[in-house]
């Protein structure tokens, strides 16, 4: 699930960050895939002290449609790159070639694919949502970001790896289980694939639940 946390929240919680010395890792993989106007700002910009103690992890994956080419990238501030530096250079060899120029064309080239992605994905999400909304013992927040849905399931009475379970037996439908997420009550649906196939897949979900 994704949703927001505002600005007045965020600096809320400065004050337990910085005064029990806390460090932030945040994942802002999905920063350019917002939905009703909503803006992006990362928690490391702040203040100087949060800066300190923030770690922002990225990539192009999402915004870019660059899975598969594993390109990302960590923000921090000069120590912590070094010292992550030190681990990784013993680990992992440098991301190939055609990838990286890939990586360079989405950060300095044309930015209209970004709106043309987020158009695709608000169009998407509206039809999701509403059909996810018509079918009984399921619940759920609008999602505000990235592009999926995650399903309270639990007036279902199914945990969430054996309801995925035979929801892919019986409908040929994967969903991925909450308990990945902590949430055994919940799944998780992707709609990064096109309406017809979407359509598809709701009509299968919404049958699974009324044979129940």
């Amino acid at each position: 699930m994704s949703c927001f946390f505002y600005f007045t929240s965020l600096s809320n919680k400065r004050g337990i960050i910085v005064e029990e010395d806390i460090w932030v890792v945040s994942d802002e993989i999905y920063q350019k895939i917002l939905y009703d106007g909503a803006i992006h700002r990362s928690i490391g910009t702040f203040d100087t002290e949060i800066f300190e103690r923030t770690i922002v992890s990225s990539g192009f994956a999402k915004s870019y449609a660059m899975t598969g080419w594993r390109v990302g990238y960590i923000a921090a501030t000069e120590p912590v790159i070094k010292a992550m530096t030190t681990v990784q250079s013993h680990s992992t060899s440098n991301v190939c070639t055609f990838a990286q120029y890939g990586a360079i064309a989405a950060l300095q080239g044309p930015q209209d694919c970004l709106e043309e992605m987020l158009q695709a994905f608000t169009e998407r999400r509206q039809y999701i949502v509403e059909r996810a909304k018509a079918i009984p013992n399921l619940s759920f927040l609008t999602p505000n970001g990235a592009f999926y849905l995650f399903l309270d399931i639990s007036q279902t009475g199914l945990k969430s790896i054996d309801f995925c379970q035979k929801l892919l037996e019986q409908q040929k439908v994967a969903a991925v289980p909450g308990i990945a997420f902590g949430a055994d009550d919940c799944i998780r649906l992707s709609y990064a694939t096109d309406l017809t196939t979407i359509e598809k897949g709701m009509d299968r979900l919404d049958k699974f639940i009324h044979l129940l």
